[in-house]
């Protein structure tokens, strides 16, 4: 197990539940001083509860939509532990749905909290690390912000736009010593799937954050996974014809799945 994360301030919203808890705990194991954020408090007190062995876990319960609130965070962070070397902006909301169905309401839930969630963690956390000379902004988008499924369109949008902002920061601070490193996960086996089957490719949330983890030790760019996710991109990137083919498929899988009331939220490898 590395110890590059021992002794380290990280920062983890969306930290107490799904891959955010697995990040938390993980960087605990390691030596690191976490702030464990949850929307609510309840969350926050859940988890509290159940990393109650590790010493140096910070809790905050902090609506990532609410720049105050964020900058408040931050600065409660920093009073508290005199820097932040980490930042894992992942707090974000799934949604698969059919577009025809989308209410102007859903849209601005995923925007607010996929999009201004990392916005403001990004803003408020540059400053602090820019006076460090030192930092890295960890930004959880997805497989749908590199490839576009079908009924995937509000999640794609803000993920797509988190990726494509992480990207353009990571190459304007390359030489102030901060990294910028987007997350790209396929399916991994958490809540997000709560009532319906979690597809038979999903990974467990603590092999995510072993993953991801790695991935930030190399200061990756973007950190894709599981490996089948990974090949799925590349092929499908090298061959047009063969992601039309995908795509067209997994269209009309997901639109049976709504019409019979099952919803389909793996993905046709079959194609592949």
């Amino acid at each position: 197990m590395t110890n590059v994360f021992e002794g380290t301030v990280a920062v983890v919203t969306g930290g107490t539940s799904g891959i955010g808890y697995a990040v938390s705990e993980e960087l605990l194991k390691r030596g690191a001083t976490v702030w464990v954020i949850g929307s609510r408090q309840e969350s926050v007190e859940k988890a509290q509860r159940s990393l109650a062995a590790y010493r140096h876990a910070r809790y905050a319960a902090v609506d990532v939509t609410v720049a105050d609130e964020v900058k408040r965070m931050i600065d409660t962070c920093v009073a508290g532990s005199g820097r932040i070397d980490y930042l894992f902006n992942n707090a974000g909301i799934g949604m698969t749905h059919p577009s025809r169905h989308l209410t102007l309401e859903m849209w601005k839930k995923a925007i607010d909290l996929n999009l201004w969630g990392v916005v403001h963690g990004t803003h408020f956390a540059l400053p602090v690390m820019l006076k460090q000379g030192s930092g890295h902004i960890v930004n959880t988008s997805s497989v749908a912000g590199i490839i576009a499924p079908p009924a995937q369109t509000v999640y794609c949008a803000t993920k797509y736009a988190v990726t494509g902002m992480t990207e353009a920061l990571r190459y304007e601070f390359a030489e102030s010593g901060i990294a910028f490193t987007a997350v790209c996960p396929a399916n991994v086996a958490t809540a997000i799937f709560a009532g319906t089957e979690i597809p038979k490719e999903a990974i467990p949330a603590d092999e995510a954050a072993r993953i991801i983890l790695a991935g930030v030790e190399k200061n990756e760019a973007v950190i894709i996974f599981p490996e089948f996710a990974k090949t799925m991109y590349e092929r499908l990137s090298k061959d047009p014809a063969l992601k039309d083919r995908f795509m067209l498929e997994l269209a009309r899988r997901r639109n049976a799945g709504w019409e019979s009331g099952v919803p389909y939220l793996g993905m046709p490898d079959d194609i592949l």
